[in-house]
Formats: C-alpha cells, sequence, structure tokens
C-alpha cells in the first residue's frame, strides 16, 4: 500500500494502525507483529515500533515487555472510563469554544452543517458512515477550544469510543433517535449559550456511555446488567449525579442525548 504525504512515516504508520484496530480489521486481544506489519507496509521495523508506542499511547494497544503488543480488549470498564472521562473534558472544551466564537457565526455555521452531514449519514444507515458524521458533529462542537493538550485528549477519546460503538454494532434501528438525542448540543450552538451547551453535551456523553455499558454487560456475565456505572462496581459520573436527559430546547439546563 501507499504511505500518504507529508506525514512523517512514523505518523501515517500510526494511522494506519488506528484506522484498521477502528474498522475491525484487528480484533480485541490480537497480537500486533511488529515484523509483519513492516513488512506489509514496506517499513522498518523501528518505523513500526514508533508508531506503535505513539498508538499505546492512545489507549488502542498494550505493548507488554516481552510478550509483545496486543490490541487492547473492549470492557465495561474502559467503557466507563473512556465515557466518564469525555463526560469530563468534552463539555468543558465545548463551552470554551463557544465563549471563544463570541459573536463569530463561524462555529454556527460549521455546527449547523455537521449536524446536516449527521442526518444525511443517518439516511444511509450505514453504521460506519454515521460514526464518521457523529465524531466530525462533536469535534465542530470543540475544535475552537483554544487548548491545544485538551483538544489532543479529547481527539484521542473519540477514537477509542468510535471503536467501541462500531464494534458493539449500533444497529440502524438505533439511527434515527440520533438526531433527536444530538439537538439539543446542535440548538445550544445555535443559542449561543455556553452553560447550556456544557449541560447537554455533558448529558449526551453519559446516556451514551451508558447505553454502551447496558449492551456490553451480557458479554460480561460477572456484571449487573444495568447501566447505573454503580452497579458495574465502578465509580460515580464526574457530575455527581447523571442528568436528566434533555429533548429539545427549553429553559431547564439539564442537558441531554445519547449515542457517541
Amino acid at each position: 500500500m501507499a504511505l500518504r504525504r507529508p506525514e512523517t512515516l512514523t505518523t501515517a504508520v500510526a494511522s494506519y494502525i488506528k484506522d484498521a484496530i477502528v474498522r475491525g480489521e484487528f480484533q480485541p486481544g490480537a497480537r500486533l507483529p511488529e515484523v509483519a506489519l513492516a513488512m506489509e507496509l514496506n517499513t522498518s521495523r523501528g518505523t513500526v515500533r514508533e508508531a506503535l508506542r505513539t498508538v499505546a499511547d492512545g489507549g488502542l494497544i498494550q505493548i507488554i515487555p516481552r510478550r509483545g503488543v496486543f490490541v487492547s480488549q473492549l470492557s465495561v470498564r474502559a467503557t466507563w472510563e473512556i465515557s466518564s472521562l469525555r463526560a469530563l473534558l468534552e463539555p468543558y472544551a465545548s463551552r470554551l469554544a463557544l465563549e471563544a466564537s463570541g459573536s463569530d457565526p463561524a462555529m454556527q455555521a460549521e455546527v449547523a452543517a455537521a449536524f446536516d452531514v449527521l442526518r444525511k449519514a443517518v439516511r444511509t444507515a450505514d453504521p460506519t458512515t454515521v460514526a464518521d458524521a457523529d465524531v466530525g458533529f462533536h469535534r465542530a462542537v470543540f475544535r475552537r477550544c483554544g487548548h491545544d493538550m485538551l483538544l489532543t485528549r479529547l481527539d484521542e477519546l473519540q477514537v477509542l469510543s468510535r471503536r467501541i460503538v462500531l464494534t458493539n454494532q449500533i444497529s440502524s434501528a438505533d439511527a434515527p433517535t440520533l438526531i433527536a438525542q444530538h439537538e439539543p448540543i446542535a440548538e445550544a450552538v445555535k443559542l449561543r449559550d455556553p452553560e447550556l451547551l456544557e449541560a447537554a453535551v455533558r448529558a449526551h456523553v453519559i446516556e451514551a456511555g451508558e447505553l454502551l455499558m447496558t449492551r456490553m454487560a451480557p458479554l460480561e456475565p460477572n456484571r449487573a446488567k444495568r447501566s447505573d456505572p454503580d452497579s458495574f462496581g465502578l465509580g460515580r459520573w464526574p457530575s455527581g449525579t447523571r442528568p436528566h436527559p434533555r429533548r429539545g430546547a427549553s429553559s431547564n439546563r439539564s442537558g441531554g442525548g445519547a449515542d457517541t
């Protein structure tokens, strides 16, 4: 295969590995042999080794000394950790972005366009297309936060979330509800209301995490089957209590939504 420029070769290899994991080409628990990857990508083992370290930093793989490199397992705990961290960081980043945008209409226009892309993606009923549009919508909301370290972490979390969603086969039957679930976020941006946006994003991320945890629980027989993280033997959500989902704009600022 040909790797794109002007990325560094290491970055290109890391991107290829990340994409392959998210697409399901490398299954959870699978070993990633350094030599085979180097041969497949027509590059050196050193480049592959550096790329694998980069991917490991994002949580997609684990490097185990004297054993090798393995694709990280998907679990209820991992889903909760990803979702709870997103619930801490993404509402804050979204609020920063909206506050920074001021009266500039660029953010409102970008988010509205991303929401339209999500609507069109839902009509295709293709899980990958929907997941890509969902990630694009969220990034349109928070990308103007002006905080590079925060953006890097959120991009890593989005990759992990997308992988879990696709692996757990969020079905086409779920797709029509995505519009209603994301609408409070789009509406808060349109209204230029940072507080409303922060609450809507937090509620959406928590709702999404609970949905995924509930769907994954039957695959872990020792886990409880409820969506409350306390019932999984895990911690509380960052807000201390779970906000009630919000289904449209109103004076209530408790936020809502549910998928990724």
